[in-house]
């Protein structure tokens, strides 16, 4: 099962790719895109400027800066974590949370750390999940559907409207290796202009079902 897209999330890249291209604009105008939405919240397409005139009409009809809201967000009482739940086009809702820490409170060679304040941002790759695992609240929910690519980026754009990310793990909703392609195209986009995280500084989690063979083996 999918999601239902009405329209396509801005940062659907292979989406945007492909439609920029049929329509004869090159996708370096991609990246431009990105940083003015990221730079300007509020903003829509057609306020991007310097674009192709032919780049609107096809941005206007076939996709939106953000698909997804924030219907929430929940601190801690120590401020240290943020839970942001995010209501999708179609409806269904996923969590990203934001993980706040200073490695300068921990000890390396029995001295302080080097760095200063990290935040981390745990994110979503489908609502709901098929793997059922017994110890994950989002196992018993069943599997409702797939993201695409631009709604799990944007939920590292919600998340840099409240904190700088230096990190991103893929441990939220989902199974990750379950939507693949979508995981693998948000990833790249994450390493590119204008997020430019680290690819070092980004984990993905997967869980492995044992069988009767493998206890025996």
């Amino acid at each position: 099962m999918k999601g239902i897209m009405a329209v396509h999330s801005i940062f659907d890249v292979g989406f945007l790719k492909t439609e920029l291209e049929e329509a004869g604009i090159s996708a370096n105008f991609i990246p431009v895109i990105w940083k003015y939405i990221l730079d300007q919240p509020n903003s829509q397409i057609n306020d991007v400027p310097s674009l192709p005139s032919a780049a609107y009409p096809v941005l206007l009809s076939k996709f939106r800066p953000m698909t997804s809201i924030v219907e929430s967000v929940t601190n801690s009482e120590d401020k240290v974590t943020t839970k942001l739940l995010v209501r999708l086009q179609n409806g269904s809702h996923v969590e990203a949370v934001i993980m706040r820490y200073d490695t300068r409170l921990g000890k390396y060679g029995g001295k302080p750390r080097p760095g200063g304040p990290r935040s981390t941002l745990c994110i979503s790759s489908q609502a709901g999940c098929k793997m059922g695992c017994k110890f994950c609240a989002t196992g018993s929910m069943g599997f409702k559907c797939n993201l695409s690519s631009g709604e799990i980026v944007e939920q590292l754009v919600h998340a840099s409207f409240i904190s700088s990310i230096r990190n991103v793990v893929f441990m939220g909703m989902g199974e990750p290796l379950n939507n693949y392609t979508a995981v693998v195209e948000a990833v790249q986009s994450m390493i590119s202009f204008p997020f430019r995280l680290s690819p070092k500084r980004i984990t993905i989690s997967t869980v492995c079902h044992q069988t009767e063979t493998d206890y025996r083996t």
